[in-house]
């Protein structure tokens, strides 16, 4: 019985250094900025394969960051000019529309815009790290995943604020953040993309321990 539980502690301890790891290499290979995208869809390729499915080591981030870099870092480029538009809309309609203008709130419309546009961009990149599909058809289906599941998008806008939060209260928190943030979106994420896996690929990627 001893020996069950210090290897279930020391399996813990592994997982924990490995969140760790995985999110310090998103740190480091975000820090060009352009690279983000890059980065998200590593983070959470190491998060399913190293720590959901306990297969290969955290460096297959790297694996990631490199097979996919260039769909990726484009598809970030576009979500960077969508944010700047949005925070655009959204000064301009708090700081230079009068108050009593009916277009005064237009800047809460524009806020949940920003919001939903992040849900956006976490099942995007997710699903470039899962699936391989063409650039405009990623866009397409990751948009149409976010809205038929729109239960689970609010879902991921809860967990956001409750880790914003969180690191509000405890600023430590900061420094594993994007590691943690992929072990909170996994599960809900993977609900929604098996959905629409079928059976047969579903029980292929269960049985296949390279994947």
């Amino acid at each position: 019985m001893g020996r069950f539980f210090n290897s279930r502690i020391f399996d813990g301890i592994s997982k924990v250094t490995d969140v760790m790891l995985i999110g310090f290499y998103f740190l480091v290979c975000s820090l060009p900025i352009f690279t983000i995208g890059a980065s998200a869809t590593a983070l959470y390729y190491a998060t399913h394969k190293c720590i959901y499915k306990g297969r290969g080591y955290t460096t297959e981030f790297f694996h990631s960051f490199k097979s996919n870099f260039k769909q990726s870092t484009l598809s970030w480029l576009i979500f960077m000019a969508l944010f700047a538009i949005l925070a655009g809309d959204i000064y301009i309609t708090r700081n230079m529309i009068p108050a009593d203008s009916p277009f005064a709130a237009a800047s809460v419309f524009f806020l949940v815009l920003t919001v939903f546009t992040i849900v956006w961009a976490i099942y995007h990149f997710a699903y470039i790290a899962r699936f391989a599909n063409g650039f405009k058809e990623s866009f397409k289906v990751s948009a149409i995943f976010m809205i038929a599941n729109i239960g689970w998008s609010i879902a991921i806008v809860g967990v956001v604020i409750i880790g914003l939060l969180l690191m509000y209260r405890f600023m430590i928190l900061i420094v594993f953040a994007p590691g943690l943030f992929a072990c909170a979106f996994h599960p809900i994420l993977e609900k929604v993309f098996r959905k629409y896996m079928s059976a047969e690929d579903i029980a292929k990627e269960d049985e296949d321990k390279y994947y």
